[in-house]
């Protein structure tokens, strides 16, 4: 044993494996890395209600498993991956034994990032050992100590006064405390009248050999006693150890609290030696940004030098244990509307990032962190912000697990930024920058201090420079005024096609004619809409549209000038979908600027037609996908993704995402849009123009779904400047669930 050592009792490394008639435990099992469980052949045998030492090969079967984690249980399917079956003919067996007996199994999905495979080591003699129960239960376990081990059978008696070991024990870790780690498996008792509570196990020498003749060493932990000089950190890593810091006043100090964060027991007297510390600095995920945190006070190059070689060799984990611990305790005592949102924060901060919804939404797509709740204190909907959408009951359990998952996965982002020229200041981290955001959007006063401080500490830790953390802070401030400033003005214009006029006019003369609309018009100041047009039933055309259009939204009360733009909104039938009123100009004297309508305002365009084909049904779906605006990925439909309608069916059915892009060819284009609008997607962008890999669409790609209306202003604008380098003509339809519409069936234009 070196200077660390394992301190205190340990978390139940067991698995439980199922049975399949009765879901009670069968035996139990051991997590390895990347998803993967070990047991015995036979418990899966058991499982399956098949003879227990029955050498055939299942076949592709799943067992249900359920893994017990420090604060989760998780209950999930696992498939069977490699199969060594019970060997009872091999040389030199006793009557009790026999050979082989393994099975691998692998988990159908991820685990939270709490449950964490255990460490293995090989079985020696004398060793004190604890089995569990295949239940799980954390109080159904047997003692014992190994009385013989020659590497290929392992025998162990009970201890006086505990639990004898059963048959549900099978399959499940022998777990050392000294050693810290699990030295085998769990595989049969020795039933012999006279014997002491004898049973008999797998040792790990005996596993890695098995696995490996059968080609699947490679799924197996890397041992702690393994020689990890091969690694590309560790000689580094061992010379900087090795040099004058353990020299320096306070080492003693530096290395009892890495210990402790880690949770860990040391020796009373000395210090761990390099190649020790080297050791536990790439086995223990959070062991180097302790030791970072432990130096940084009074060895600050040597702190530089740790976080340099971890960034150069992918260590994963930014956060030590302690800082981990106060940021998560701070998230879970958020009140629950600034809980709810803290996922729109996060993809406000980073909105380039790949953040699985799973880890926004809860998992399975209901009642997840991000329901309806986007902007500061709990969201503003809409182009430019404004509505609450119902809050749900998030209970802490599973709240806490979410932050759990998204913070160890943010962790792992590259920072927001790049080094300082001169190399001398690391780039800020994108957890850094996503608290700071969800700081500045999300909490209440005083747990903006404590949030703010705590990002703080952090940055100094890491050698972040005071100046770029409060440029991320400028940012996040900035972003949390916009979205608070509340919902973003707006005209409301139906717009309906006149039929031309039957009288005597030739009918090539009547298709020469310009398109003529009627034109009915509402104001939006964020109080309610309010009718503002005359002569609706007038026929217009285009640019005296949009002469009056300007004119309605130069009559909206604005009490905020630099607050968010006004948007235009137009209600059209599903045959007006695509045409090009953002790009008419108004008419008139006062029409000095050839100004298009859709260049100095959002203009978004909306179809209740095709919301309502499918009646309550769908329009339910629109209201939970508008729910989900931030918290779901955005789906992009091209020809390769969906080559027909049933593929676009079932894309949009997966998941209820809020916001499709589509980009197919001009001639499936009008269906796919008109697929997306019926089946409820609130935000989905096109490319009128025909023209496939749309650049305006990849334009956009870029943007925030709350962003959208305004990139795609921004793109028109540009459009008119270079059209060559900018082709596209982009149409944005947006139908904000949070947001009335005009009563349009009070009005009937044949009155």
């Amino acid at each position: 044993m070196g200077w660390f050592h394992a301190h205190g009792g340990s978390s139940r490394p067991a698995v439980s494996i199922l049975a399949k008639a009765d879901g009670r435990p069968a035996g139990a099992g051991v997590l390895l890395p990347r998803r993967h469980l070990l047991t015995c052949a036979h418990v899966v045998n058991s499982a399956l209600g098949k003879d227990m030492l029955a050498p055939d090969h299942p076949g592709p079967i799943a067992v249900s498993v359920r893994l017990h984690g420090p604060e989760h249980t998780v209950e999930a399917h696992a498939e069977l991956a490699v199969w060594i079956p019970p060997r009872t003919d091999d040389g030199g067996l006793g009557a009790f034994e026999w050979n082989g007996d393994l099975a691998v199994l692998r988990l159908n999905g991820a685990l939270p990032p709490a449950i964490e495979p255990p460490s293995w080591h090989p079985m020696a003699k004398r060793q004190l050992v604890r089995a569990w129960h295949g239940s799980g239960e954390p109080g159904v376990f047997a003692d014992a100590e190994v009385s013989a081990c020659d590497g290929r059978f392992g025998y162990f008696d009970g201890a006086e006064r505990a639990l004898d070991i059963e048959p549900a024990y099978s399959g499940g870790p022998l777990w050392s405390n000294d050693e810290d780690a699990v030295v085998g498996l769990v595989t049969a008792k020795l039933r012999i009248q006279g014997t002491p509570r004898r049973a008999w196990g797998i040792p790990w020498q005996r596993v890695t050999r098995e696995l490996d003749d059968a080609g699947a060493g490679h799924l197996l932990p890397r041992q702690p006693a393994e020689d990890l000089s091969d690694h590309p950190a560790y000689a580094e890593l061992v010379a900087l150890l090795d040099g004058p810091l353990p020299l320096s006043e306070g080492w003693i100090r530096c290395c009892r609290t890495v210990a402790r964060q880690c949770g860990l027991g040391h020796r009373a007297d000395g210090v761990p030696s390099a190649e020790e510390f080297a050791q536990l600095l790439l086995t223990r995920g959070r062991a180097l940004p302790a030791l970072v945190e432990a130096v940084r006070g009074t060895a600050g190059p040597v702190a530089d030098d740790l976080l340099a070689i971890g960034r150069r060799c992918g260590l994963p984990k930014l956060l030590s244990p302690g800082e981990h611990e106060r940021l998560l305790a701070q998230l879970r005592a958020l009140p629950e509307a600034a809980a709810a949102g803290v996922p729109g924060a996060v993809r406000a901060a980073l909105p380039l990032a790949a953040l699985p919804a799973a880890l926004l939404t809860g998992g399975d797509g209901h009642g997840g962190l991000g329901d309806g709740h986007d902007g500061p204190g709990g969201g503003h909907d809409g182009p430019g912000g404004g509505h609450h959408s119902p809050e749900r009951d998030v209970g802490g359990d599973g709240r806490g697990g979410r932050f759990e998952a998204l913070i160890a996965h943010v962790e792992g982002l590259h920072g927001d930024s790049s080094p300082a020229d001169d190399g001398a200041a690391p780039a800020v981290p994108g957890l850094l920058r996503a608290v700071e955001f969800v700081a500045a959007g999300c909490c209440p006063t005083e747990q903006r201090a404590a949030l703010r401080r705590w990002n703080a500490a952090v940055a100094r830790r890491l050698g972040v420079h005071d100046a770029a953390l409060m440029d991320r802070r400028h940012d996040a401030e900035q972003w949390a005024r916009n979205a608070s400033r509340g919902t973003a003005p707006r005209v409301v214009a139906r717009l309906d096609r006149c039929e031309p006029s039957p009288g005597g006019t030739p009918v090539a003369a009547r298709e020469e004619e310009p398109e003529r609309y009627r034109l009915r018009l509402w104001c939006d100041d964020g109080d309610g809409l309010r009718q503002v047009s005359d002569d609706s039933e007038r026929p217009r055309g285009a640019q005296e549209v949009a002469q009056e259009i300007f004119a309605a939204v130069g009559a909206l009360r604005r009490p905020d000038p630099s607050g968010p733009r006004p948007v235009i909104e137009l209600i059209v039938d599903r045959d007006a979908l695509e045409v090009p009123v953002d790009r008419w100009k108004a008419a008139g004297p006062g029409a000095v600027l050839p100004i298009r309508l859709g260049t100095p305002y959002p203009l978004v365009v909306n179809c209740p037609e095709l919301r309502e084909l499918n009646g309550g049904t769908m329009l339910d779906q629109w209201r939970e996908r508008w729910a989900r605006l931030e918290a779901e990925e955005p789906v992009h439909i091209d020809d390769a993704t969906a080559p027909d309608p049933e593929a676009v069916c079932g894309l949009l059915m997966e998941r209820l995402t809020a916001r499709v892009t589509v980009d197919v060819a001009a001639h499936r284009r009008t269906g796919v849009v008109q697929m997306c609008l019926a089946a409820g997607v609130p935000v989905v962008l096109w490319d009128r123009s025909g023209e496939q890999g749309s650049p305006a669409v990849r334009h956009a790609a870029g943007a925030g779904t709350r962003q959208l209306p305004e990139a795609v202003r921004t793109y028109r604008t540009k459009t008119l400047q270079r059209p060559g380098d900018y082709p596209g003509r982009p149409v944005l339809a947006w139908a904000d669930a949070g947001r009335a519409l005009p009563r349009l069936d009070l009005v009937d234009p044949t009155e």
